[in-house]
């Protein structure tokens, strides 16, 4: 007799979650209980089968599906799961083979409970007695809690389409993160999807364009069920909800993230220069040529002390507590919502400029901040690694505007990423080596990008793909998108100019 040979899915968990999305599960039982059979793992269907089942009114297969379905039903009912086993009509014909993976799914929910558990015990509540005395989740040494954010929604992140995306940024990690790991009482989350893609090195993010809204989750009170609302269409196989509501604490969350970001990097710059961290803000605010960055934002000064703690902390191999992101409340365990863009923006900042693409892009790691066009000097223009050792608005050249309003001096070299007065040589090899850029593109570069930024300039650094020819991307020339197609940009990033920054006794003769 010939055994039978047990099918191996060898579909990614983002993967079976977009597949199972298609579909328009609440209204198809039949897929869902073929889907199940397929994947005992994924407690999201189990929840819906669940609920199909009591509004038909048999209670003993919903109570089944429910108990399969662990924290899921939980989260979304607010009571812990009582199954009446009794219940379960004997004459149900639940394969074995179904009945054996739910019985491993069943051990392992509980291992994942009592841990999760363990863990819960050890935060302190918002509303707890820990709460308000300015240490991120009762930890000892933590200066300070990062600034909350105004009351609003929580906003989560996930990649699409990049295979070597983190598990923060996951979807299927994005979503046991709303419903589960970081579920307050009440509330609402969103949930954003960032485009990837494969390229050199791995899986890369788009940042620089717009995140498009998939879901919310909106929180119950207390006894009552929480509410999902679908944006894309293509994702539920359904009439979306509009996320319009979304679009200005999504485009809050993503500065203050920028911000952040920017932050960290110069941190990160003045520590590379000097061998010891900052002690104070104003020592990244020194005038030229001491000009790490050119001023501070008033959340950036709120957050310095915690992310002055958690770069230390990473110097000697720790986890700083409190560092979950730009919306932690004061007193609150870190946010897991952000623990998504602080994966996808965790590296410092670098500068990136592809020879092929005509392309400089402001990247974390493989994740694209901001993409710009540039023009070159084709065999004039040196490959290799830099740095930006100078920093300098309004440079003198030669000739009036030679230069623009900002200039980058690469390695105390002739060459320089600058401003241009010949903006159609953008995209072309017409300079004598330097990198050209746009003027709001150079100014905005300069902001984000503090000195001692890394540079690297070299063909095939890019994924073509992210970014492109332009079409869709973001440099401080190009719009937001609208709520359809996602939430762009608002606008450039622009610092507070608190620095002297000029240096007018000289004339730069760099090699444009």
């Amino acid at each position: 007799m010939k055994q039978a040979v047990k099918k191996v899915s060898t579909e990614k968990p983002d993967e079976k979650l977009a597949r199972f999305l298609r579909h328009n599960p609440i209204e198809d039982r039949v897929y869902l209980k073929e889907y199940v059979r397929d994947h005992p793992d994924q407690r999201m269907a189990w929840y819906l089968l669940g609920r199909e089942y009591a509004a038909r009114g048999d209670r003993g297969k919903a109570a089944y599906c429910y108990a399969q379905s662990g924290e899921i039903y939980e989260a979304f009912e607010k009571r812990k799961i009582t199954v009446d086993w009794s219940a379960l009509d004997s004459s149900v014909p639940w394969p074995q083979e179904l009945k054996t993976a739910a019985k491993r799914s069943r051990r392992r929910k509980a291992a994942l409970t009592a841990a999760l558990l363990a863990l819960i015990a050890l935060l302190p509540s918002p509303a707890g007695p820990d709460a308000g005395d300015g240490r991120p989740g009762g930890s000892a040494g933590a200066s300070a809690d990062l600034p909350a954010a105004e009351e609003g929604p929580r906003v989560y992140l996930t990649a699409d389409g990049a295979s070597s995306a983190g598990k923060e940024t996951s979807a299927s990690g994005a979503l046991e993160r709303m419903l589960l790991r970081d579920r307050p009482a009440g509330g609402e989350a969103v949930l954003l999807s960032a485009q990837g893609a494969d390229g050199p090195g791995g899986g890369w993010i788009a940042w620089h364009r717009p995140l498009k809204p998939l879901l919310s989750v909106a929180s119950g009170g207390p006894g009552e069920a929480a509410a999902i609302a679908y944006f894309d269409a293509a994702a539920c196989n359904c009439r979306p909800d509009d996320p319009g509501r979304f679009a200005e604490p999504a485009g809050a969350w993503r500065q203050r993230q920028e911000q952040l970001l920017v932050l960290r990097s110069g941190l990160e710059a003045y520590r590379a220069a000097s061998g010891k961290l900052p002690e104070r803000p104003e020592e990244l605010l020194r005038p030229y040529p001491d000009n790490v960055m050119s001023g501070l934002t008033p959340y950036m000064r709120e957050a310095f002390p915690l992310v002055r703690e958690a770069a230390a902390a990473g110097a000697n191999g720790q986890a700083a507590a409190g560092t979950g992101g730009a919306d932690t409340a004061p007193g609150a365990k870190p946010s897991a919502a952000s623990a998504a863009a602080e994966e996808a923006l965790s590296e410092p900042l670098a500068i990136l400029i592809d020879t092929k693409l005509h392309r400089l892009a402001l990247v974390s790691g493989r994740t694209v901040v901001r993409s710009y066009e540039v023009g070159l000097g084709g065999a004039r223009t040196p490959l290799g690694e830099f740095a930006v050792s100078e920093k300098v608005r309004n440079p003198k050249g030669r000739t009036k505007g030679e230069f623009g309003t900002r200039g980058m001096t690469l390695s105390d070299t002739d060459y320089a990423i600058h401003g241009t007065r010949h903006p159609s040589s953008i995209g072309k090899d017409e300079s004598l080596g330097c990198i050209r850029m746009r003027q709001e593109d150079v100014e905005e570069l300069f902001d984000m990008a503090p000195k001692g930024t890394k540079v690297t300039i070299g063909s095939g650094l890019l994924p073509a793909g992210l970014v492109g020819d332009g079409s869709g991307d973001s440099g401080a020339s190009k719009g937001s998108g609208a709520p359809g197609a996602g939430f762009g940009p608002k606008g450039a990033f622009k610092l507070p100019s608190e620095v002297q920054e000029t240096n007018p006794g000289k004339v730069y003769r760099w090699l444009d």
